[in-house]
């Protein structure tokens, strides 16, 4: 019995950020209303508060969902793949399609970002979230860099969150972007940064002049 009812707490939060993650893209955080994520989920408001707090918490909890399963992806290649400069330059890709595929989705990324820097909760609920995305991201580039660790031209640390500023810009360019044309830029950028990667990461470790 505690077991049936875990897993239906599970379906109904799934549904819940499935709902949100939809609502969230298409009207916006000030737009999506928490009675609307109820009902596009089909569970009633008071399941909603018991499971998030807060419309700001739930607009997070539905950004970790949805990076969980990017990551997901990125692991997997990273792991399918020999290590190596190439494998990671693929997996980079694989990255990238998972961000492009769901650009419309981009805008209340950018919106949770603005959101954070005016409510605390919300900047508590983020500062996790990045940590756990930090923390995927990292044990992806250690695994795909295993064997040349020592010639990346700065620490998996310091990549890591390298790789998470060139990415998050890009997000803002997708959240920009208003028809192809605008896409096919943002494209073009990844692929520059895609090279600028394929240069540097392997050159040494950069020694800084004081």
């Amino acid at each position: 019995m505690a077991r049936s009812s875990t897993n239906r707490g599970r379906r109904s939060v799934k549904r819940i950020l499935d709902a949100a993650a939809r609502l969230f893209g298409a009207e916006g955080f000030e737009g999506a209303s928490m009675n609307a994520v109820a009902r596009a989920a089909g569970v009633s408001k008071g399941l909603l508060h018991y499971h998030f707090r807060s419309k700001e918490h739930l607009l997070i909890e539905a950004q970790r969902a949805t990076f969980r399963q990017i990551h997901a992806r990125f692991k997997e290649r990273v792991q399918r793949g020999e290590p190596g400069l190439q494998n990671a330059i693929e997996s980079f890709d694989n990255l990238w399609e998972s961000f492009r595929d769901m650009r419309a989705w981009a805008p209340f990324m950018v919106e949770t970002m603005s959101l954070a820097n005016v409510n605390d909760a919300a900047r508590a609920d983020l500062d996790a979230f990045y940590d756990e995305s930090m923390s995927m991201l990292e044990d992806g580039i250690r695994t795909v860099f295993a064997k040349s660790i020592h010639d990346l031209a700065v620490s998996p640390e310091h990549l890591t969150r390298l790789v998470r500023v060139a990415f998050h810009g890009l997000i803002v360019e997708l959240a920009y972007a208003r028809n192809e044309g605008d896409l096919a830029i943002v494209d073009e950028l990844y692929l520059d940064l895609r090279e600028l990667f394929r240069r540097v990461a392997l050159s040494g470790p950069i020694h800084r002049d004081n």
